[in-house]
């Protein structure tokens, strides 16, 4: 485990169709000093992605390539596509001094938690306002199928149960909401990072003197 670095990891994940693509680009919008951790994939770009913006689009064959090379904190593979966040992420924004937002799911999280000090990492888990919403949402969006969207309800519904593993759990009913709470949350552990480290100084000096 990483205990030496300083930047906050901001974590958001959920279950496909509840949101949080469309959280972590406004929340990019929206925060001045955090930047969006960008994955590589072995899927295929789809309409308006666009290439080191929204992923690193490579082939299957190079990704398991960097994947043996270790340059990923975490990998998934999901709908038979790989998806893996690498390491020069967090280096880079230890660099440039801000927070490193992760768009993942929860096995990824798991696996971040492991390298890093829980200090240092904000994890929220979004819900949708129902199962029927979801559906709903699943199908707006037109990607899908009537069976892979039967498929990313089943896996949905397993990934839910893993809310518990997060340190904040956000129902997403109004995105803008959901945002506002996002953002009043990390004002506040940002808050509370400033009062410890100003307190554990004064403590060391009434100790010490």
């Amino acid at each position: 485990m990483n205990t030496e670095n300083q930047t906050k990891l901001i974590i958001i994940s959920s279950p496909s169709g509840a949101g949080k693509t469309t959280l972590c680009k406004l929340l990019i919008k929206k925060i001045k000093n955090i930047s969006l951790s960008v994955s590589y994939t072995s899927r295929n770009r789809r309409l308006n992605e666009i290439e080191g913006k929204d992923y690193f689009f490579i082939t299957e064959k190079k990704f398991l390539k960097l994947k043996n090379k270790n340059f990923f904190i975490e990998t998934a593979k999901n709908f038979n596509n790989y998806y893996g966040s690498p390491f020069n992420n967090i280096k880079l924004a230890n660099k440039n001094n801000k927070l490193l937002l992760f768009d993942i799911d929860w096995k990824g999280a798991r696996k971040i938690r492991k390298y890093y000090n829980k200090k240092n990492i904000i994890d929220f888990f979004i819900l949708p306002p129902s199962k029927k919403e979801l559906k709903n949402r699943l199908i707006k969006r037109g990607r899908d199928n009537k069976s892979d969207i039967s498929l990313r309800l089943s896996y949905a519904i397993d990934e839910m149960k893993h809310y518990k593993e997060y340190k904040y759990v956000l129902i997403n009913d109004k995105i803008h909401t959901t945002i506002n709470q996002i953002k009043n949350i990390l004002e506040y552990e940002h808050l509370f990072d400033h009062l410890e480290k100003h307190l554990n100084k004064k403590l060391k000096r009434i100790i010490n003197s």
